[in-house]
């Protein structure tokens, strides 16, 4: 991947996106360290990645204008674009999950990255059109389906109404309840997308 195509999207999103580091800190909540305070009073929109092969959780919180600004340009790109993002994502999910050093050509921290590239991810998905762009907040959630030891997988999103506030973080048991759900009926209706 072109290294533009990230660093854009890092770009974009970082002009007002606050990001929310999140461990799953079990049924208690999330663990969390907020980047930028002001921007996490805004309303915004919650992105969500749950990786199956780990159980690995993380959040983030982007403002409303900021993600549609980088979701709507990426809902606009090419194809190859759009494969390069989506590849960007599933390689930093599995890096990040895995606890393993961060692509060195990255110039800026996994979080920042992970942000970015979820939010441009959005914009290239059906979960996000019939959410109607998730213009007025939301849940974006991102499972990201791989055996474990693999590096690859394959990505699942989905979205989910949000308060109206916008800020509402998801409990994690509520989270995993809902990504089990869905990783539930996946199984029945696209069995091949699971290893025996």
């Amino acid at each position: 991947m072109k290294t533009s195509i990230a660093q854009q999207a890092i770009t974009d999103f970082w002009r007002s996106a606050s990001i929310v580091t999140s461990a799953c800190a079990g049924a208690a909540g999330w663990s969390v360290e907020i980047h930028d305070a002001q921007a996490a009073s805004s309303p915004s929109v919650l992105l969500y990645v749950w990786d199956s092969a780990s159980g690995w959780t993380w959040l983030c919180s982007v403002p409303r204008k900021a993600f549609a600004a980088v979701s709507e340009k990426a809902s606009r790109e090419r194809p190859a674009m759009v494969e390069a993002i989506r590849g960007k994502l599933g390689n930093v999910i599995s890096r990040a999950a895995d606890r393993v050093a961060p692509d060195l050509e990255d110039s800026t921290s996994w979080e920042q990255v992970l942000g970015a590239m979820l939010a441009a991810y959005a914009g290239t998905t059906q979960a996000y059109k019939l959410a109607n762009g998730l213009q007025g907040g939301g849940h974006f959630i991102v499972s990201y389906y791989r055996e474990s030891g693999e590096q690859h997988g394959m990505l699942r999103p989905f979205t989910l109404p949000a308060d109206t506030r916008g800020r509402d973080v998801l409990p994690v048991e509520h989270l995993l309840q809902a990504v089990k759900s869905v990783q539930s009926m996946d199984r029945e209706r696209h069995p091949e997308w699971f290893s025996s």
